[in-house]
């Protein structure tokens, strides 16, 4: 009996616990239905929100950036269709597999892309904008996790031409230097966006729906520049020359027309290639036309002329005593190049006496010299438009020694910009108004219409046109019988001066010894000027005088201008004048030596030169005809190219006695040798002799012609 109870006792305990299990699971399907209901009425917005966050995806769409273009609307810069290369790291199973596949197509270390691949990031690009050839290779590899996106790269055709202008981009597409980084707002445009759908894997493709919006980018305007892009290449490329020839460390040349103030060509010489700018020093992306400052020298013995002239205190014929080389003023003594008795202020200036300026002002009210540099631009930006610009240094009167008026006379103790000098050249070239430089044509849209036209604008009259006059007729024969013969033009009169300035310290603290600033600036022709050039050199070797180094430089520009322009040319009075040079199309050959390929095809196209060209890479070895050599066009020029990796080359020395030398340099790396250096300038001779063998690494011993010129104790 007792048994039958105690089972009695436990089925009903077991049913009891049966039925509250079937209440709890009740209740957690009441709660979780519930729950549901909850979830779907009032969360359902949230949820879904979190889905698509896991399935959706806002993308950002660049916008095609604007051209860059010349004033013939020549393309400066474009964009060219290229890919990225980028990677989800944790997709890839074997990343020392997967960088060894990319090395060989990438040309980039197996262990720098294996550090790209790092399992502590979920995606990085590997190279931003490739060619599509790379795209396609890395494609064929099928490498899991590696993707390629398309986009655009940026690329400059003219290469190294104008590139301080232009400027370049960093790896996003926005714009760091120059007019791309200036204009970068109209450049850019504006983006869009569109909205991508991931699959399970991660993928993403584009989902056209409408439910899925997308924005398109607008794409940016476009900037037409003043610039000529032939008249460019010649600035860089005779700019270039002169710094092989003199060995000078820098140099700018700048072509203006001077009606307009517009800029023709503003060359800075060590250049870049923008399409390469991380090879390349940051000292050689400096636009130096607007950020170097220097002492003018005799340039700016025309600013303290035009005052002198202008306010009625000299007339052209009026005599000063030169003291025969040698005056001593507050306790300062100045020199002439050469010592000279009486001199008129025609004179003055033609033959460039400093003591004849300087002499000028004795007696006169001081402030003059600051009154016509500040009213000729000196001491101000100019306003050209892009980053970067120095204002130069015209010092407070109130901040001079008793010397400094009669040092800046002669263009001491005021710093200028390259651009400043090249704008007094217009003023006194246009008869005497001075104009706001500009570099920047048009704004124009994306389709191509005119947003914004830059038109000339006219600041201030500096002088009368009088004065103007006088200046020109005194700086022709600056060019005729002064100190810038070497600047003549067959059959144009040209109007220029000559400037020739010690080095300033950094900081201030006196001259560096031994180093100078050669300088010319002039235009043409004499009575209607439309062209005016500027050239700097920093620091030439051998003879520095501004004459004997800029003034070439400026008559090699003016003839390529004379024959691209193919314009007759005016006669001296009582002259016959043998227009042959220019009906012929006759072409003095340039040297190629030392340039490489693509700089010798550049140079051939703005000639229009004919090249048969042997070897495909490399520097210029050999040319036939020779530099200097007078040519018929059509011509064609013959070339040896040689490059540093070709074997047989090596074997022999080749001649570069006569070449500069960095030129020299060239020619010698491209036979895989390097050289020992005595001297500067011109190589004279060479050890071993040409037609010696030489293994790669061999040396040359260069022996250059090096001259000690007495005038370097002048002052200038």
């Amino acid at each position: 009996m007792n048994y039958t109870y105690n089972r009695t006792q436990q089925q009903r305990q077991d049913q009891s616990r049966l039925q509250l299990y079937y209440r709890l699971i009740y209740v957690f399907i009441l709660v979780l239905i519930l729950r549901l209901l909850y979830i779907e009425i009032f969360m359902r917005e949230k949820f879904e929100l979190l889905a698509e966050k896991q399935y959706l995806q806002e993308v950002r769409l660049d916008p095609v950036r604007g051209g860059i273009f010349d004033r013939r609307m020549r393309p400066l810069a474009i964009n060219v269709p290229s890919v990225s290369i980028g990677a989800y790291p944790l997709r890839i199973s074997n990343t020392g597999a997967t960088a060894r596949k990319l090395s060989r197509v990438l040309g980039i270390s197996s262990s720098t892309l294996q550090a790209k691949l790092r399992k502590d990031r979920t995606f990085g690009y590997l190279v931003r904008r490739a060619s599509r050839q790379t795209g396609l290779e890395v494609e064929a590899l099928g490498l899991e996790g590696i993707s390629i996106i398309k986009e655009y790269a940026r690329q400059y055709p003219l290469g190294e031409v104008g590139s301080q202008i232009l400027g370049f981009m960093d790896a996003d597409g926005h714009g760091i230097s120059g007019v791309e980084k200036r204009y970068e707002s109209v450049l850019y445009g504006v983006p869009g966006y569109a909205v991508k759908q991931k699959t399970a894997v991660g993928n993403q493709f584009t989902f056209y729906h409408p439910d899925y919006p997308m924005q398109e980018a607008e794409p940016g305007g476009h900037i037409v520049l003043t610039i000529d892009a032939s008249y460019q290449g010649i600035a860089h490329r005779e700019l270039r020359r002169t710094l092989q020839e003199t060995s000078a460390d820098s140099g700018v040349a700048i072509i203006m027309d001077p009606k307009t103030a517009e800029i023709l060509a503003m060359a800075s010489e060590p250049g870049f290639n923008p399409n390469a700018y991380g090879k390349y020093s940051p000292s050689s992306y400096r636009l130096r036309a607007i950020t170097d400052q220097f002492e003018a020298g005799s340039t700016f013995k025309l600013v303290t002329m035009a005052g002198l002239l202008n306010e009625g205190i000299y007339s052209p014929n009026d005599k000063i005593f030169c003291e025969n080389g040698e005056w001593t003023v507050m306790g300062e003594t100045i020199h002439d190049v050469h010592p000279y008795g009486m001199l008129t202020m025609h004179d003055i200036i033609a033959k460039s006496s400093n003591i004849g300026m300087a002499k000028s002002i004795r007696d006169k009210d001081k402030s003059l010299v600051y009154r016509y540099a500040r009213d000729f631009g000196f001491g101000a930006r100019t306003g050209v438009g892009l980053d970067g610009e120095a204002s130069g240094q015209l010092r407070d009167m109130a901040q001079w020694s008793g010397f400094t008026p009669y040092a800046m006379a002669f263009g001491h103790e005021i710093a200028v910009t390259p651009l400043q000098m090249a704008n007094m050249f217009c003023t006194i070239a246009n008869g005497g108004t001075l104009l706001t430089p500009y570099i920047v044509r048009e704004v124009q849209d994306a389709e191509g219409h005119i947003r914004e036209r830059n038109l000339p604008k006219a600041i201030r009259r500096v002088i009368s046109t009088e004065t103007a006059e006088m200046l020109k007729a005194m700086m022709a024969d600056v060019v005729k019988e002064g100190t810038a013969k070497k600047a003549q033009l067959e059959g144009l009169t040209v109007c220029g001066k000559t400037g020739t300035a010690r080095m300033v310290r950094s900081g201030g603290g006196g001259y560096i010894k031994g180093q100078y600033i050669a300088n010319f600036g002039g235009f043409f022709p004499k009575d209607q000027p439309e062209v005016v050039i500027y050239v700097m050199i920093d620091n030439p070797k051998g003879s520095y005088l501004g004459g004997d180094v800029a003034a070439p430089c400026f008559r090699r520009i003016a003839q390529q201008i004379l024959y691209q322009r193919g314009v007759d040319v005016e006669a001296e009075e009582g002259e016959e004048l043998d227009l042959k040079f220019v009906k012929q199309d006759r072409r003095i050959v340039p040297s190629f030596i030392g340039f490489n390929r693509a700089a010798a095809v550049q140079m051939a196209g703005d000639l229009n030169l004919e090249l048969d060209i042997t070897g495909r890479q490399g520097v210029v070895v050999e040319q036939t005809p020779k530099a200097g050599a007078e040519i018929l066009i059509p011509a064609t020029i013959r070339l040896v190219c040689r490059d540093d990796s070709g074997e047989e080359a090596r074997h022999l020395v080749p001649r570069v006695t006569g070449l500069p030398i960095r030129n020299a340099l060239n020619v010698l790396a491209a036979e895989g040798i390097t050289a020992v250096v005595s001297g500067s300038g011109k190589v004279i001779s060479q050890q071993p002799p040409p037609g010696r063998h030489a293994k790669p690494g061999d040396q040359v011993l260069l022996v250059c012609e090096s001259s000690i010129d007495l005038r370097k104790l002048l002052i200038f």
